[in-house]
C-alpha cells in the first residue's frame, strides 16, 4: 500500500465521527480535576492561579506515554500476528486462521491481566470491538455485493478473504465472552487486516 493510501485510510480512522466510543473514554481527566490535580498547592496564595492549559498538556502528554508504553507493545503483537497468518501459504490457510486468532486471544488474556482499573477495562473492551464492527461494515465488502458481482469483476483475494474470517472469528468469540477484545488487539488485528505498516500504528 502507497504511503498516500495508508495516511487516508489513517485519517478515516481518526475521524473523531467514527462510531468507536473514543469519545466516552477520557483517560481518567475528569477524575484527575476531581481530585485536584489542576491546582498548584506548592504555590503561595498571593501568586496567579496556574494556567489549565499547562495542566491539561501535561495530563495529555503523561497520559499518552502510559498508553504508549502500555498498549503499543499489544498492539504491534497482534499486527504482527495477524500480518503472518494473512500471509500463509494457501493449503494451510485454515490453520494459519486458527493459530492466529488462538494467539491473539492469548494476548487478549494478558492485557486484560495487566490492566488493573475496571473503567479502563471495560472502555478498552467496548472500543474494540467497536473497531471489529467497523471492519465488518465498512471496510470489508457485503456478502451480497461479491454474489452479484459480474464474473469478469475481480473478486475478494485470498487475502480478503482472511481477513473478514479472523475479524469475524475474534468478534464471534468476544460476543461468546470467550475472549475480550481489548482495544490494543482490535487496532493491530484491524490495521494488518486492512494492510497497514506496522510502522503506523
Amino acid at each position: 500500500m502507497d504511503s498516500d493510501h495508508e495516511a487516508y485510510i489513517l485519517l478515516l480512522l481518526s475521524d473523531s465521527n467514527l462510531p468507536t466510543g473514543a469519545f466516552v473514554a477520557s483517560a481518567g481527566l475528569e477524575s484527575y480535576v476531581a481530585h485536584g490535580f489542576f491546582t498548584d498547592l506548592s504555590s503561595p496564595s498571593d501568586a496567579p492561579p496556574p494556567d489549565k492549559m499547562d495542566h491539561t498538556i501535561s495530563f495529555l502528554r503523561d497520559s499518552l506515554s502510559t498508553y504508549a508504553h502500555s498498549a503499543l507493545p499489544f498492539v504491534l503483537d497482534a499486527h504482527l500476528i495477524v500480518a503472518e497468518g494473512l500471509e500463509e501459504a494457501e493449503a494451510s490457510a485454515e490453520a494459519a486462521a486458527d493459530r492466529a486468532v488462538e494467539r491473539l486471544r492469548e494476548l487478549d488474556e494478558l492485557y486484560e491481566t495487566m490492566t488493573l482499573n475496571h473503567v479502563a477495562r471495560r472502555a478498552s473492551k467496548s472500543q474494540g470491538v467497536a473497531l471489529l464492527t467497523l471492519f465488518s461494515k465498512g471496510f470489508s465488502k457485503p456478502r451480497l455485493s461479491r454474489q452479484l458481482q459480474p464474473t469478469d469483476a475481480p473478486s475478494v483475494t485470498e487475502r480478503e478473504a482472511r481477513a473478514n474470517t479472523l475479524v469475524n472469528r475474534l468478534k464471534l468469540l468476544v460476543r461468546r465472552e470467550e475472549t475480550h477484545g481489548h482495544l490494543p488487539i482490535c487496532w493491530g488485528l484491524l490495521t494488518a487486516a486492512l494492510e497497514l505498516s506496522s510502522g503506523a500504528n
